[in-house]
């Protein structure tokens, strides 16, 4: 049987972006069960001991069947150095196993995180979506693994935009971000020239 997750943010007992979470769980229950589930997000997190300072990040693994939740503490990852790796694989839901993934990103060769390349496109790093900055705008690849859910809210309130991203066209962009539920906006900026 399949397992998925996914990470939430709750900063001080509130949630960010639960309707995108919801509307991810439930495509993957119609892809992957072929059924919807018997519960929704609010109906597991109401049952929580939701944490009311600090921040942490949601665990929600689950199946057709059941749903567990963990908060955790969180803090964010600090990323200076980008590694680009080919990699051929499918992604397209948040899967609990995540092996094909912890081998891509075991290929960094001394640098903090990797940027997925397929077939010359830019995709993902190995567990955030990716946005470049070109011009003060910020532009996210059009291909990618997983549509995350912070990218999501990032294209509908156009804060970012989606562009054509290829290693050969990588040198246009100054600087990039890694981006997901956890670290909108706000994570650190890592200069093109940090990316091997």
């Amino acid at each position: 049987m399949c397992r998925l997750f996914e990470s939430i943010y709750v900063r001080d007992g509130q949630f960010r972006n639960l309707p995108l979470h919801q509307a991810r769980i439930t495509r993957s229950a119609q892809a992957l069960f072929k059924q919807p589930l018997g519960w929704t997000l609010d109906s597991i997190l109401i049952q929580a001991n939701i944490p009311k300072n600090g921040l942490y990040k949601v665990r929600l693994v689950y199946d057709q069947v059941q749903a567990q939740v963990e908060f955790i503490p969180y803090q964010v990852k600090a990323v200076t150095t980008l590694k680009l790796v080919e990699a051929d694989f499918d992604y397209a839901h948040k899967y609990e196993n995540r092996e094909a993934l912890n081998k891509v990103f075991n290929s960094r060769e001394g640098c903090d995180d990797v940027i997925i390349v397929q077939n010359g496109f830019v995709t993902d790093a190995s567990y955030a979506n990716l946005i470049f900055k070109k011009n003060n705008e910020w532009f996210t690849p059009d291909v990618c693994l997983l549509e995350g859910t912070m990218r999501t809210h990032l294209l509908k309130e156009q804060k970012i935009s989606e562009a054509i991203i290829r290693v050969n066209n990588l040198h246009q962009y100054e600087s990039c971000k890694l981006i997901n539920a956890l670290v909108g906006m706000d994570g650190p900026e890592i200069p093109i020239a940090a990316i091997s």
